[in-house]
């Protein structure tokens, strides 16, 4: 299951490298509905979208808050139709454990629980479906999604950015310094070095064992 999620994650970085800011919404959106990896797109793909221009981080903001609101809400109705339709989304063992956590902390807490649910991807992809299930007031689910989705995105998109443009910048100062043929002979050195290292591992574990 890990594996076709990770898949799915993937599949989504590449759509957002290739169509831009709206697929960081169906990224938030998917993970809304329940598949944990799919907004690891806004963390990985924001911070590049925004330093090649084709989006701003007001805009990066809207579009992923926007798909992590509309997929909370589709969630909500989902759990709001009641548990024999949840049942036939999600494996029955997992859903009993998250649904009975996020609706103790619903219970705990109140809907405000809801807001900072969106801060926590486990809660965040999860507290929907019982919030729906208990019939809480949908405009004011709606607004504290929005609200607690719009801080994760933002931090998420921030962290992006720093990231991604450190990275970026230290790689320009490496090949500023260091030449192509330098950095393969280096990479190949290592290699070498890798390789002649278990070499005498091997060697010295047989001649112990004999």
């Amino acid at each position: 299951m890990y594996s076709v999620f990770v898949s799915i994650g993937k599949t989504l970085y590449e759509f957002t490298l290739n169509f831009g800011v709206i697929g960081l919404g169906v990224g938030t959106f998917f993970e809304s509905l329940g598949i944990p990896t799919a907004a690891a797109v806004l963390e990985l793909a924001a911070g590049t979208l925004i330093l090649e221009g084709r989006t701003s981080f007001l805009m990066a903001l809207i579009i992923s808050d926007l798909g992590l609101t509309l997929g909370s809400i589709v969630s909500y109705y989902i759990g709001y139709a009641g548990s024999q339709t949840v049942s036939r989304w999600r494996p029955r063992a997992v859903d009993e454990v998250r649904h009975s956590k996020a609706k103790a902390m619903l219970m705990k807490y109140g809907e405000i629980s809801i807001l900072f649910a969106q801060l926590f991807g486990p809660a965040r992809t999860w507290i929907s479906l019982p919030a729906g299930a208990m019939k809480l007031d949908i405009k004011r689910f709606t607004v504290y999604t929005a609200i607690g989705g719009a801080i994760y995105c933002s931090i998420a998109i921030g962290i992006s950015f720093f990231f991604t443009n450190m990275i970026k910048g230290k790689l320009q100062l490496i090949l500023r310094y260091i030449s192509i043929r330098s950095l393969i002979a280096l990479l190949l050195g290592i290699l070498i070095i890798i390789v002649v290292w278990i070499y005498l591992r091997v060697h010295n574990s047989n001649n112990s064992g004999a």
